[in-house]
């Protein structure tokens, strides 16, 4: 889905603002389906494109009445990020400060911290404010995956320790991840929702040219294949040919 996007942008087909959009569009979109919207948001903000997905859903979520605050563990560091980081007219704060006062209320928190791109291991000071929102009692909703999660394998990616309940929504764009489906990433998602940004299109030629290279991926039943020995799942069929 990177490449996807990325292939889409370079072609002029869309504007990387306009998917950032969308996924923020869609996420809230997604949040309301599921019956998440509290009388309040906390939208906590990474610096990468993540982080503006977090600057859109925190505007439209203000744009339906709900007082959101809005912390970034670093300045934005994308041009798309910055753009939306200008649009969302409050203030930001530094994500150390997250108080339990600010989860008193138990108001929605939406993790936009890190997403798909995840590259290294995530320090205490991005997974603890995720964890005191479960504490709390809050929904917390993640953006593409939970931060520290590795989207390509599902191995939690952090230091320190590790959440040890899932989200209550993860909500993804296009397609699933590999670590929505495998293990610990499956089970700490929670409720995945796979939402469209525009880029069907763009799937399917992809598709179409990785031909012979790319394997469909059939989520889990439900509840899904979380634990226990091979054997006792299921069954797994392989076909081949020319």
């Amino acid at each position: 889905m990177r490449a996807i996007e990325a292939a889409a942008i370079a072609s002029g087909a869309v504007t990387g603002l306009t998917l950032m959009e969308r996924a923020g569009a869609g996420v809230v979109a997604a949040m309301e389906a599921e019956g998440l919207l509290a009388s309040a948001a906390v939208v906590l903000c990474g610096p990468g494109n993540n982080g503006g997905d977090g600057y859109v859903i925190a505007r439209l979520l203000q744009r339906r009445g709900l007082p959101v605050t809005v912390l970034a563990s670093a300045p934005p560091a994308t041009a798309d990020a910055q753009a939306m980081r200008a649009l969302w007219p409050g203030p930001v704060r530094d994500l150390a400060t997250l108080e339990r006062a600010d989860l008193a209320a138990r108001p929605l928190v939406v993790d936009a911290l890190f997403g798909g791109g995840l590259a290294r291991d995530v320090d205490p000071a991005i997974w603890r404010p995720l964890a005191m929102a479960q504490d709390s009692g809050c929904a917390l909703v993640a953006v593409d995956i939970l931060s520290g999660l590795c989207a390509d394998s599902g191995r939690v990616r952090s230091a320190g320790g590790y959440l040890d309940r899932p989200a209550r929504l993860t909500v993804s764009f296009e397609r699933p991840r590999l670590g929505h489906m495998l293990e610990p990433g499956a089970s700490l998602s929670g409720a995945l929702r796979v939402v469209s940004i525009g880029l069907e299109a763009a799937v399917q030629e992809f598709l179409r040219e990785a031909a012979g290279q790319v394997a469909g991926l059939a989520g889990p039943g439900d509840p899904g294949k979380r634990a226990g020995h091979k054997y006792s799942h299921g069954h797994a069929l392989i076909l081949g040919g020319g």
